[in-house]
């Protein structure tokens, strides 16, 4: 019997940003389908195509809080994706990539990064010579 490893879905983050309040969940990809993306991903960002882009975010999209100005729910398929502005999809690329690199957040400022280094108690001044006997 083999290993079977688990597949990864993505609870997208958007605290602190324009789009406080959104909801994404949205599956991890393998390495091929990540080197696609990252391909697809530079392409639509230098205004080239962006289809290929889009199509691989719909693969993966699992579900979204997205409304619409009648505060109707979009669908997380190809089409719900297509009816929102280009820089709002780029910005769940940009947050699912980012959770995908294993980036954390920063640390909280009161938080003590496990104390001051050995290395800074360590003196540094030059010692003098030691008498010759």
């Amino acid at each position: 019997m083999g290993y079977k490893p688990k597949q990864k879905i993505y609870t997208l983050d958007f605290t602190g940003t324009d789009h406080e309040g959104l909801q994404v969940s949205i599956r991890g990809l393998n390495t091929g389908q990540y080197m696609d993306l990252f391909e697809a991903k530079s392409e639509a960002e230098a205004g080239g195509e962006t289809s290929r882009l889009l199509q691989i975010m719909a693969s993966r999209l699992v579900a979204w809080n997205v409304e619409d100005d009648a505060d109707l729910p979009v669908a997380a398929t190809l089409d719900g994706i297509k009816a929102m502005d280009l820089d709002f999809n780029l910005a769940i690329v940009n947050a699912w990539t980012t959770a995908m690199a294993g980036v954390s957040a920063p640390l909280e400022p009161s938080s003590s990064a496990g104390g001051p280094s050995l290395e800074a108690s360590i003196p540094m001044e030059i010692l003098s010579a030691s008498p010759v006997s």
